[in-house]
């Protein structure tokens, strides 16, 4: 993937612009009890800590196609010429990305009044749901192995045989800055409600397209950026940073948190690895995740898939978390990005027997 300069806060400001008709501006919602329970368990692990943290929400699951990725997507074809969408667009990925590239690729057909072909390549464990919706927006899917390298390849072998344009997932500076809308657009609507920025945004990381936007859109404002991961089976972006090296091979435990279960892009990397641009990134457990998952489904009342609840696992769970933001005094504004709510009732009662939705 080529190599690229972090995006401005002006970049970000035309991305959004190009995109605006075309995406949803998500809702921002607090929860006072979930803000209380964070502040709770903080103050056990930091005795001495002050600190209390307000939680904003950022829901892209309500996002077009259901998660942040279709910002992504969006973006990257708004940006193609007539001429490279002729042949149409081929992506790989766990799930959203798909979905995301399928619905952008019919909306892009109908605006410019010529067929674009979508070709999709999912691992073959993808959830049935991702896949049927991905078909439902005209997208054609391509079961692969379950490494990201199978996915990668299937993909090119598709380019090579169709002459489509790859949408990468997260790896392309035109994927960053889709991204980086929803971040730079949260910003501004807690300015809105509450009168005064973010402290910080926690962002949970599979290829880091929206980590690196987050970045784009939060340091010319002066807003920490963290990451969350799962701690197995996810892009090992934490253990990383401790050692200077991108991991390159995911770990044979999996994670229910299947739309991280991916490496950082190569590109995004070099933004990632900087504490200027990403002060720290943290993991939580399997089971941190799914009591994170069952609060919010009980508190806010909607359906939220696995990977889109890691970020609040870390605000809520994460003593390493606490301990570095019980150093921020006073009331600390966190910003958790709900990034997609793609899960059926049959796979949320697997994961959360007995949850009921309000």
């Amino acid at each position: 993937m080529p190599f690229y300069t972090l995006p401005s806060r002006l970049c970000v400001d035309e991305a959004a612009r190009l995109i605006s008709h075309k995406v949803i501006r998500t809702p921002v919602i607090t929860s006072q009890s979930l803000s209380s329970k964070a502040t709770a368990v903080l103050q056990k692990h930091c005795a001495e800590s002050s600190t209390r943290l307000e939680i904003f929400f950022k829901c892209e699951n309500f996002q077009q196609s259901g998660s942040f990725k279709f910002r992504g997507a969006s973006h990257f074809i708004s940006r193609l010429e007539d001429h490279e969408l002729r042949n149409g667009v081929v992506a790989y990925s766990t799930g959203n990305h798909a979905q995301a590239v399928a619905l952008a690729a019919q909306n892009a057909s109908t605006a410019r009044g010529f067929a674009i072909p979508a070709f999709l390549a999912v691992p073959h464990d993808c959830p049935p749901k991702k896949i049927d919706a991905t078909r439902g927006h005209g997208g054609t899917v391509f079961l692969s192995g379950l490494e990201p390298e199978s996915r990668l390849t299937l993909a090119r072998k598709i380019h090579e045989s169709t002459g489509a344009v790859i949408v990468p997932p997260a790896d392309h500076v035109d994927i960053v800055l889709g991204q980086a809308t929803a971040v730079s657009e949260f910003v501004d609507q807690v300015q809105d409600i509450d009168n005064a920025l973010l402290d910080a945004v926690v962002v949970p990381s599979g290829g880091g397209g929206l980590l690196v936007g987050a970045v784009a859109a939060c340091r010319p404002m002066g807003v920490v950026v963290f990451g969350a991961e799962p701690a197995h089976g996810g892009p090992g972006l934490a253990n990383g940073l401790r050692t200077g090296r991108r991991t390159n091979r995911l770990e044979q435990k999996r994670t229910m948190a299947d739309g991280l279960r991916t490496l950082t892009g190569e590109a995004n990397w070099e933004h990632v690895k900087s504490r200027e641009n990403v002060d720290q990134v943290f993991a939580v457990s399997e089971d941190d995740i799914r009591q994170a998952m069952r609060l919010l489904v009980d508190q806010l009342g909607f359906v939220i898939e696995p990977s889109a609840v890691v970020s609040l696992a870390v605000v809520l769970f994460s003593k390493e978390f606490h301990q570095r933001v019980g150093r921020m005094r006073g009331v600390v504004r966190i910003g958790v990005i709900l990034t997609g709510g793609n899960i059926d009732t049959e796979q949320l009662q697997a994961l959360l027997p007995g949850i009921e939705i309000k």
